[in-house]
């Protein structure tokens, strides 16, 4: 296998899945302060404390791991901002040279998604479009600035319906807006996955997610199973780090 050094940060959350996917793989674990730039690829979890700086820095070359595009650890977002994490049970996406979605080495094969037992719903017929804001980390990080009102300007170029913003702390659910709406739009938000289970499709500004929906053809309005398929297979628990498909999983995402 191709040499990979895992780092870890001083959140616990860091740490435990750190552990798992070096323990897993047979890696040397080290602490995010010890890092020096190599040809080895960095592997590591989320993008504060230090981790997201050297994935900017290096742009290439690395294995990102965060929670998963559904069925993913239990979290709870507060009105103070704060997000409280109750268990990590869940699942964890691992991709390749990207923060959102592997770019290449995709498989839409049904079968790890259907085995997740996630009912498609029909689809929706609602009036509403719902743009979901990044979160404040998300944003600074791929420097989107002005991403709202340029997305809305985009969506209106494409459409007069009326447009709903949301974001994580807002006190109307993502669920009840779902039931009235007619398509969903993000920059890169897993929420979209939802939407896309949930009988809304779903639409994305940011490259890596766009060509499985473009707001250009938001008034064609179809849901893309395919986008579910490729996430549903591209996410693991922490359990299945030490199996043999995960490490067939690593084996071919670092060949791209």
């Amino acid at each position: 296998m191709t040499s990979i050094d895992c780092y870890y940060t001083d959140h616990f959350v860091n740490q435990t899945v750190t552990q798992f996917f070096s323990k897993s793989l047979g890696l040397t674990l080290y602490e995010l302060n010890e890092y020096k730039n190599s040809s080895n690829i960095f592997a590591t979890y989320g993008i504060l404390r230090g981790t997201g700086e050297i994935i900017k820095q290096r742009k290439e070359n690395f294995i990102y791991l965060d929670h998963g595009y559904f069925n993913s650890s239990t979290r709870r977002f507060t009105k103070e901002k704060n997000t409280i994490l109750t268990n990590l049970e869940g699942y964890f996406r691992v991709v390749k040279d990207d923060l959102y979605f592997n770019k290449s080495k995709l498989n839409n094969n049904e079968k790890r998604f259907k085995e997740l037992n996630i009912k498609l719903k029909e689809k929706k017929t609602g009036d509403i479009i719902i743009l979901s804001e990044p979160t404040e980390n998300t944003s600074k990080f791929l420097g989107l600035n002005n991403w709202k009102e340029e997305t809305i300007k985009a969506i209106k170029s494409h459409t007069d319906r009326e447009i709903v913003i949301h974001n994580k702390f807002s006190e109307i659910t993502l669920n009840e807006l779902l039931q009235k709406a007619y398509a969903f739009v993000s920059c890169q938000s897993t929420a979209g996955f939802m939407s896309i289970i949930e009988g809304v499709p779903a639409f994305f500004t940011h490259s890596s997610l766009k060509e499985y929906g473009d707001i250009k053809d938001i008034e064609q309005n179809n849901l893309n199973y395919d986008l579910l398929y490729c996430a549903a297979n591209s996410q693991w628990k922490l359990k299945e780090f030490f199996s043999d498909d995960f490490k067939e999983y690593i084996n071919k995402i670092i060949s791209i």
